[in-house]
Order: structure tokens, then C-alpha cells, then sequence
């Protein structure tokens, strides 16, 4: 991890000292990263695609400004949960369509939910698996933008605690509290479905 954030450091200084063909390295390394937390907020791949290009020429403008107080992912990852807040309130409709958890990933990096399925279900236990999976998928949708994105970020990003507060401008305690709400939110949302099958005869 040390050993690729001074990487990108370098990278940014070489941008900084006028390489600015060196910022291609860095959209390479990070392209997928951003693109993936932008399909999961924007829940369109046409969309998700346009704002990493904005993501991306911002931070290349301002990238002179860039002290390396936080890492650079970080700082890119703000950038990109700025940008999709934006598109979020210009576009009305986008509050309405389903975010995926998970995206198509030659390299076979999936999110964790996608791990509901398994190979050897027979299909019974397959088509339950699909609707849980389905389920957790419309609940989701259904949280507060801001709750929505603490779960996408955490737990499906996997990003870090200390990281988080850096994009999100706020204390680590105010980071965990308000995650610890927005899973019990989801789990509230997702009990009375779960309790319903649990009693089924």
C-alpha cells in the first residue's frame, strides 16, 4: 500500500513539474477504482462513464494544489463523490434507478454481496439466493443518498475508516455513527422480509 501511494506521489510531482503525460499513469492505476463508485451512486454506465471524464480533468486542473495531506486515491475519491453529487441533484431521475452492487470485472474483483450465489445451490436454493440478492438491492436503493453512499464506500469499496473522513469532511466518530445507522437502517428495511421467510412453513 506504502509502496503505491509513493508511487502516485511521485507520479503527481512529475504532473506537477510540468510531465503532464505522467497523468496518464495515473488515470490507468485509478480509472477502474473511480469508475465502479460512480456506476454504484449513479446507477447508469453511460452516466458513471461521463463524470469519471469530469472526475479525472478536475483533478488534473487542479491537481497543482494537490499537497499530498491525504493520499492521492483519497483525494481523487473525493473528487469523485463531489462530482456524483452533483450529477445526483442536476438529474432528478437518477434518485430513481437502481444501483448495482456489483459490476461485469475481468479481473473476477466483485462486490461482497455477489457472493450470495453458489455453483453447487440446486435451483431452489439458487432462486432464493437471487431474490435475497435482489432484495438488498431495492432496500439499498431506497436509503438516504448520504447512508446509501457510507455502505457503498465501506462496505463494498472497502475503504478505510481514516479514509472516509478525508472525502467525507467529517470526525471518524461521525463517520462510524453514522454508518452504524445507515446498517441499521438497511437491516430494518431488510427484517421484516427476512422474519417472513424464516416463518414460513
Amino acid at each position: 500500500m506504502n509502496q503505491g501511494e509513493d508511487s502516485d506521489l511521485e507520479t503527481v510531482q512529475k504532473v506537477q513539474a510540468g510531465e503532464t503525460d505522467a497523468f496518464e499513469v495515473l488515470i490507468k492505476r485509478h480509472e477502474k477504482m473511480v469508475f465502479n463508485l460512480l456506476y454504484r451512486m449513479l446507477g447508469d454506465y453511460e452516466d458513471a462513464s461521463e463524470v469519471a471524464q469530469e472526475v479525472f480533468l478536475s483533478a488534473f486542473r487542479s491537481i497543482r494544489r494537490f499537497r499530498a495531506e491525504s493520499s492521492f486515491s483519497t483525494w481523487l475519491y473525493r473528487i469523485a463523490v463531489n462530482q456524483a453529487k452533483n450529477r445526483l441533484k442536476a438529474v432528478a431521475e437518477l434518485k430513481r434507478r437502481t444501483i448495482p452492487l456489483e459490476i461485469a470485472d475481468p479481473d473476477g474483483d466483485r462486490g461482497p454481496i455477489s457472493g450470495i450465489s453458489d455453483p453447487g445451490l440446486d435451483p431452489g436454493q439458487e432462486a432464493e439466493a437471487q431474490e435475497i440478492h435482489d432484495r438488498v438491492h431495492r432496500e439499498l436503493n431506497r436509503l438516504d443518498p448520504d447512508d446509501r453512499l457510507l455502505i457503498l464506500l465501506r462496505d463494498l469499496q472497502d475503504v478505510p475508516y481514516e479514509e472516509m473522513t478525508k472525502i467525507l469532511g467529517v470526525p471518524l466518530g461521525t463517520v462510524k455513527s453514522k454508518l452504524h445507522r445507515a446498517r441499521q437502517a438497511l437491516k430494518t428495511r431488510l427484517a421484516p422480509y427476512f422474519y417472513s421467510t424464516k416463518v414460513k412453513k
